[in-house]
């Protein structure tokens, strides 16, 4: 990929195999090489996620390097944007452990890696854990009647515990007491 990065073209990108992919997009957010101006960098997430997920010549298997392409950009514009508006970055963070999630079910967990680290999406999900679970399941029972931004907060957790049930769907991980009784309260959510 020698062309100057005003013409580097997503279809250009995507001839490549998924480590190249990942050289340069990690060359790009290191700074070793220069961003290409309007690149649709969430299409190139969506599209390695898809590859990710489909596996390597269809295998069903998880395409781990199409998964670190996907995750490095969920994880780089979840960042941007929660730099810009503390939170707003919640969409890409969540389609980042999803992906993960899947991941690990169609292969296995495997701790440091970026993609099949269990610990990766259970440290994020209690990292942001900001009320007991009594006070949550209290909210819960009378959302319809709290302030808009208590009710937005119940549905990142609600989001949040989407990735967690995508885990225990697996049988990769199973989940402990106290996360299971914070997966109970996700059909009480809004």
């Amino acid at each position: 990929m020698t062309q100057s990065p005003t013409t580097i073209s997503l279809d250009r990108i995507l001839e490549q195999n998924a480590e190249s992919v990942l050289i340069w997009v990690n060359n790009i957010f290191s700074g070793q090489t220069t961003e290409p101006q309007g690149f649709n960098w969430l299409l190139l997430a969506d599209v390695a996620s898809a590859k990710a997920r489909k596996g390597e010549n269809g295998s069903g298997l998880c395409d781990r390097k199409w998964a670190e392409v996907a995750i490095a950009i969920y994880d780089r514009k979840a960042n941007e944007a929660d730099r810009k508006k503390p939170g707003s970055g919640e969409s890409f963070t969540i389609s980042s452990m999803m992906l993960r999630a899947a991941a690990i079910e169609k292969q296995e967990v495997i701790s440091d890696s970026p993609v099949l680290d269990v610990n990766l999406i259970l440290e994020w999900f209690w990292d942001n854990i900001k009320e007991s679970e009594e006070d949550v399941e209290k909210k819960a029972a009378n959302w319809k009647t709290l302030p808009i931004a208590e009710i937005r907060e119940l549905r990142k957790l609600k989001n949040r515990l989407k990735v967690i049930a995508a885990l225990s769907d697996t049988d990769k991980y199973v989940l402990d007491e106290k996360l299971n009784n914070w997966l109970v309260l996700r059909d009480r959510l809004p």
